[in-house]
């Protein structure tokens, strides 16, 4: 069991003991960096034992545990609760009660160890199975006179990583292991209370020592926006007890992932994920904010303003780089090219980001009308444009490519961004540049979004022609990319033009975005709900058969509950009701089998044939970003609600319900017409829906 509790870019991964065990990915994390990477806690050298363990809101949570039999202490004698909240690093208070008929004495030790390895190095070792270094180099350990402030420190040149451990009590034994004796009458209680402070370069001298019973980090504004986030989101009502706890579950989740910003005060990013992509992602970003559209509006608008701060601005190989290209990926801790054999940061090597902020954007103006803000956006949103029409189409033959410039950096620069995701049907790898199938489809959806808003913003020339050419792109894409033996749509295009005919989701993507003919997206949406395609939880990456299927692969053959809430939307958009409400089934029965009704980021993609639970893929983030906006966009989505300037000429969303579920109404939700109640409930008759205005 792992319990994970974060507070912007300051988390920790622990076990359900309350202890961080070596290896693997526990661990204390600040701003990338592992700062903690081993505690334990330990009665006369044994192991306490479990009783209960859950985070009591995002950045905190409580263990309860008790003895094992000891020399002088009886089984069960002491209740130990282990409290911590994670802030700028973690506070815990160590309270011990001794229940039993008499005195119990024993050593109480906690260990401590730090190793300020960076997230992709700690990501690789789990990955390669390799054991971590017992101590690394470098590292300097020292004890205050006053031997209750343990210092771990990694200095070279201008680059400082410490973690300071603070102790309400003096140890009889001081150093990374320290012991306490302990002797407890009963019913007496001891208390110790832990400071773990994350510091680095930035930082001239040490907070003031606080530990004392009852302290903790500073996190009441962090608290505060927590319950904001929280108290802003509709209130759901529905008969699915797995929708409802999974709703609440979605909420919090999101408000843990909605971070600060780097360098503008009060501004919110979404992080993509836990534990390994805590940082502002362009792609995973944009997606989150608009699944979340109907319930966070104002989150959807910071995510723009934050990435427009960091649109690209010239051409830089290195970065993948170029004027009004949305980044990828903003780290901290990694700045220069190659490092650890990653590219210097902030990176843009998405192909991707770019046409869906445009897409944001206009979902987003359609959703609120905010001339003002899109006014103040408007040399952004004009210089994604460019981007898409010059640096993004590199041949100019129309269609976004990509190709890997620079010796560091990602191969593959879509959503399937690992590296054996672009594949033929019969297994071989695509080589680039290559365009893929879905990429093109939000290029033609940024188009019409940017268009409207344009028409508004006084530009109807602009306007007309960013309609005409997407008609165009539409007309062309259908032609290029459409397998007529397969009855579905190529994976990409390689460097030679070829299409790529393996069968993947990325076809199912192509109905959201609108870019299918009405034709060929009734092949597809039939294709997706058949056996190779639909494993009975959701739509896998690849149908099961062809060359580069496999179950537990990342990308080839797994189940990503994102990537099936925007299938579910682009059905609806095209008005196939019973096969979005088949796979909405499916998505909420893995759903009722996951842990605290959480989607992971995947899970594989074996069928209920050969399972009969959805099986875990091992390394996926939970919570994740987009995982978590499914929730929000399968509601809005079953609601009627989605609206955006992409769809389908004279086509108009319609509420449905899912088997096992009759009855679905939030409060507070944002439709066109502001802020208001939508009921959807079934009837003898069908679904019937109502929409009440607030106010």
């Amino acid at each position: 069991m792992r319990l994970v509790i974060i507070e912007d870019t300051n988390f920790l991964i622990s076990d359900e003991v309350g202890d961080v065990p070596r290896g693997a990915d526990f661990g204390l994390y600040y701003e990338d960096t592992r700062f903690l990477s081993a505690y334990s806690l330990r009665l006369d050298g044994r192991i306490p034992v479990f009783l209960s363990a859950r985070p009591t809101d995002s950045f905190s949570a409580v263990h309860f545990l008790t003895n094992p039999v000891l020399p002088v202490v009886g089984a069960a004698w002491l209740a130990i609760v282990r409290r911590r909240q994670v802030g700028r690093g973690l506070h815990e208070d160590i309270d011990i009660t001794n229940y039993g008929s008499g005195e119990a004495r024993f050593s109480l030790e906690l260990g401590f160890d730090a190793d300020f390895a960076h997230i992709f190095d700690v990501k690789g070792q789990r990955e390669s199975g390799r054991p971590p270094p017992r101590r690394r180099a470098g590292i300097r350990f020292t004890v205050a006179e006053n031997g209750r402030s343990l210092r771990f420190e990694l200095r070279r040149q201008a680059f400082v990583r410490r973690l300071v451990v603070n102790l309400s009590e003096r140890p009889t034994q001081v150093g990374p292991r320290c012991r306490f004796e302990v002797r407890l009458g009963p019913r007496a209680r001891w208390h110790l209370c832990v400071d773990f402070l994350t510091l680095d370069e930035r930082d001239r001298g040490e907070p003031a020592y606080t530990c004392r019973p009852g302290a903790a980090p500073p996190t009441e504004d962090r608290a505060r926006r927590h319950r904001e986030l929280v108290d802003q989101a509709p209130r759901l009502e529905t008969d699915s007890y797995v929708l409802r706890q999974a709703y609440e579950r979605a909420v919090h989740d999101f408000a843990a992932l909605c971070v600060r910003g780097d360098g503008v005060a009060g501004e919110t990013v979404i992080a993509a994920g836990i534990p390994w992509f805590v940082a502002l992602f362009g792609r995973d970003s944009l997606i989150t904010a608009y699944q979340t559209l109907h319930f966070y509006p104002d989150v959807a608008r910071e995510v723009l303003r934050t990435l427009a701060r960091h649109q690209g601005t010239r051409v830089d190989r290195r970065r993948a780089e170029a004027p009004g290209k949305i980044l990828h990926e903003y780290r901290y801790g990694v700045t220069t090219a190659g490092h650890r054999g990653f590219p210097p940061y902030p990176y843009y090597g998405s192909v991707d980001s770019t046409p869906l902020f445009l897409m944001v954007a206009g979902a987003l103006f359609r959703l609120t009308a905010d001339l003002e803000f899109f006014r103040s956006l408007r040399p952004n949103l004009l210089a994604a444009l460019e981007w898409v029409e010059r640096f993004g189409d590199r041949d100019g033959d129309g269609y976004l490519e990509y190709i890997r410039e620079s010796r560091v950096g990602l191969v593959n620069q879509g959503w399937k961004d690992s590296g054996d995701s672009v594949r033929f049907a019969d297994g071989r790898l695509a080589k680039p540049p290559i365009a893929l199938c879905e990429v093109q489809g939000y290029a033609y959806a940024a188009r019409l979004g940017l268009a409207e808003i344009l028409g508004a913003l006084g530009e109807p020339n602009l306007a007309a022609r960013l309609r005409a050419t997407a008609a165009g792109l539409k007309e062309r894409f259908n032609r290029d990319f459409w397998l007529e033996d397969r009855r579905f749509f190529a994976e990409a295009l390689d460097g030679k033009k070829n299409r790529v005919d393996s069968l993947t989701s990325n076809g199912g993507q192509l109905l959201w975005t609108g870019i299918a003919d009405p034709v060929r997206a009734a092949e597809v949406a039939r294709r997706l709900l058949e056996p190779e395609f639909f494993s009975g939880w959701g739509v896998r990456t690849m149908a099961a058969g062809e060359g580069g299927y496999n179950p537990v692969s990342y990308h080839n053959g797994s189940v990503w509950p994102h990537d099936n809430s925007l299938i579910v939307a682009g059905l609806v958009r095209y008005g196939f009701y019973a096969e979005a409400a088949r796979l909405v089934g499916g998505l909420l029965d893995a759903l009722g089998a996951q842990p605290e009704f959480r989607f992971p980021e995947l899970f594989a993609g074996y069928g209920r044939d050969e399972a009969l639970f959805p099986v875990e893929y091992p390394t996926a983030c939970r919570p994740q970003a987009w995982a978590t906006g499914s929730i929000f966009l399968l509601l809005s989505t079953m609601l009627g609600l989605r609206d955006d300037p992409w769809d389908p000429p004279g086509t108009r969303p319609e509420p449905f319900l899912p088997a096992g579920v009759n009855r679905v109404a939030l409060t507070g939700v944002w439709t066109r017409q502001g802020r208001g109640r939508v009921e959807v409930e079934r009837t003898p008759t069908g679904v019937r829906r109502r929409i009440i205005p607030e106010g």
